[in-house]
């Protein structure tokens, strides 16, 4: 079994997750290309009584944004998903009280419109640009950055998408739109990545509550 994968590519351990995360945010994204677990992850949690409690769920921004009525080929789209998705995380973090110890976990951060932006082949300097924002700025919004591969690579079996599932993304689509991420989020030095190779989805479940529950434990440590 392959383990969690941190940068570019060397081994992550819970000491190492617990040093990066101190007096960082509480806010934890959950990140990667359609199909890589992240609905299911959380749904899983939620159900988990040692988890129940522990954290807070953001919902993915495009049910927000997607109904307004701009077009996703537009530019502006992906300037929308930015701030829909700044705005769900900052009146929530207002809403909490500051000792309040749950965590954060968003579907999908406030770069990944970055992605979407790059698959249409337009500049990474020109998202900045138009967004009036930084990749610094998007990276300290976070404690951490989990990215479940899309199981369009390396567990292609258990993709699913339309008329099966909502997605529309094909497997080469997805695959395209998942390595994307990686190049938008893997300079983060919180940034956890977990692949599906000697995986099943049991196994990949359980690693992602391991670097979850370092990620918190180093919160801890750090307040």
């Amino acid at each position: 079994m392959s383990s969690a994968r941190q940068g570019p590519g060397t081994a992550s351990t819970p000491r190492r997750i617990e040093k990066r995360a101190k007096t960082m945010s509480k806010r934890i994204v959950l990140t990667g290309g359609p199909g890589g677990g992240k609905t299911t992850l959380i749904r899983e949690l939620a159900e988990d009584p040692t988890w129940r409690g522990r954290f807070l769920a953001l919902p993915e921004a495009i049910f927000v944004a997607g109904r307004v009525g701009i077009s996703t080929r537009e530019q502006r789209f992906q300037r929308l998903m930015v701030e829909t998705q700044r705005a769900l995380e900052d009146a929530l973090t207002r809403t909490l009280e500051r000792d309040d110890p749950r965590i954060v976990l968003c579907h999908r951060g406030t770069l990944d419109p970055l992605a979407y932006w790059l698959d249409r082949g337009w500049p990474a300097d020109a998202f900045f640009a138009f967004t009036k924002t930084d990749r610094a700025e998007h990276y300290r919004r976070y404690a951490a950055v989990i990215h479940l591969v899309t199981a369009a690579d390396g567990a292609e079996t258990y993709y699913r998408r339309w008329p099966e599932t909502h997605r529309p993304e094909s497997v080469e689509q997805a695959v395209r739109l998942d390595q994307l991420l990686r190049e938008v989020w893997g300079d983060n030095p919180n940034y956890y990545r977990l692949d599906n190779t000697g995986r099943d989805w049991a196994a990949k479940s359980r690693e992602a509550r391991r670097l979850l529950a370092s990620v918190i434990k180093g919160r801890e440590l750090g307040t």
